[in-house]
């Protein structure tokens, strides 16, 4: 694949719109499992919030690597390709790679979502957007 233009402006869109949905997450945070069970308006903003989130990250991931001329088949490999291209610590990548598949079980429901792992996502994970984002505003600074 060759390489085409990084796009800063439809990086910036993405991680605006990341910002809001996590900024969101965070006012549902703090509260009992049961709540989130026994609440289908707050699983929907949850599992909505979760998934423009996840979203977000690989539609950023993609276009950082189609514009480094990386082919990447699944969304793990976005995640893993920019480890590879010095946006993201290995580590990190590794760790998040996940999002793909969790925005794949949001997205097309395989047998429906655990959810205690959402509540537990969106009381311990949400850190991880934002170190996503971060690593995506350090290459934006180098640029």
């Amino acid at each position: 694949m060759s390489p085409g233009a990084l796009q800063p402006e439809v990086l910036r869109r993405h991680l605006l719109a990341l910002d809001e949905a996590v900024r969101h997450l965070r006012t549902l945070g703090g509260r009992p499992l049961e709540l989130l069970k026994g609440d289908i308006t707050m699983q929907w903003a949850v599992l909505h919030g979760l998934q423009m989130s996840a979203q977000n990250c690989l539609d950023i991931a993609t276009h950082i690597a189609a514009s480094a001329g990386v082919d990447v088949a699944e969304y793990r490999d976005a995640i893993g390709a920019l480890a590879k291209l010095g946006v993201l610590p290995p580590e990190f990548a590794s760790r998040f790679a996940a999002v793909a598949g969790f925005r794949n079980l949001l997205v097309h429901g395989y047998i429906g979502v655990d959810l205690s792992r959402v509540h537990r996502l969106l009381e311990t994970g949400l850190d991880d957007f934002a170190e996503f984002a971060r690593h995506v505003e350090a290459l934006l600074a180098r640029r």
